[in-house]
């Protein structure tokens, strides 16, 4: 390494002025570069180590309270009663069965249900195409439908009235249901 160092510093002194000032000022220009790299590190490093320890506290926060999470399910649990709870295909037979008592299957299409799987339960989604019915079958389903709460939800109703015959509506009903997943056990959480 002395070696290196000596020969270095004969070249360097070999060196015209100006020679040697341009040296200086290249090494000076790679050292800056290379501090400023070195810095941009650090500086991501401590951003990436501060939001791992504010993750890491969230964390801490929730597994603190996991007793209160888990005595919050365990009673949300105790309102539902899993026989009663709908599967995808169970809620789309419901809701053809909800149809036919109001007398809508004639004017109804229903899409396939559209499910995503959780932890604790499976929502479930489905859609429903009313074709040309009178403002009392939509008042009709609507009460039917209702009356399966907290099991059957409604998310959002669209009424439109009917472009060839204004006194009757078509309506879109977008309908909600759970199962309860049988891997989930509150015991072992």
């Amino acid at each position: 390494m002395q070696q290196l160092l000596n020969k270095a510093k004969r070249l360097f002194l070999r060196m015209s002025v100006r020679e040697q000032l341009l040296t200086l000022l290249f090494i000076l220009v790679m050292l800056f570069i290379w501090a400023g790299s070195l810095l941009s590190r650090v500086s991501s490093w401590n951003d990436h180590r501060q939001l791992a320890q504010s993750e890491l506290q969230i964390q801490q926060q929730v597994l603190d309270r996991s007793d209160e999470f888990t005595l919050g399910l365990a009673n949300a649990l105790e309102l539902v009663d899993p026989k009663k709870t709908y599967a995808g295909s169970q809620l789309s037979g419901r809701v053809d069965s909800i149809l036919r008592q109001v007398g809508l299957s004639n004017q109804a299409d229903i899409n396939t249900v559209d499910t995503r799987e959780g932890e604790i339960f499976n929502n479930h989604d489905v859609t429903i195409r009313l074709s040309r019915i009178s403002i009392a079958q939509l008042i009709q389903l609507n009460q039917q439908l209702s009356q399966e709460t907290p099991y059957i939800n409604l998310l959002s109703v669209r009424v439109t009235k009917n472009r060839k015959k204004p006194e009757e509506l078509d309506a879109r009903f977008k309908i909600n249901s759970f199962d309860l997943n049988n891997s989930f056990d509150l015991k072992t959480q």
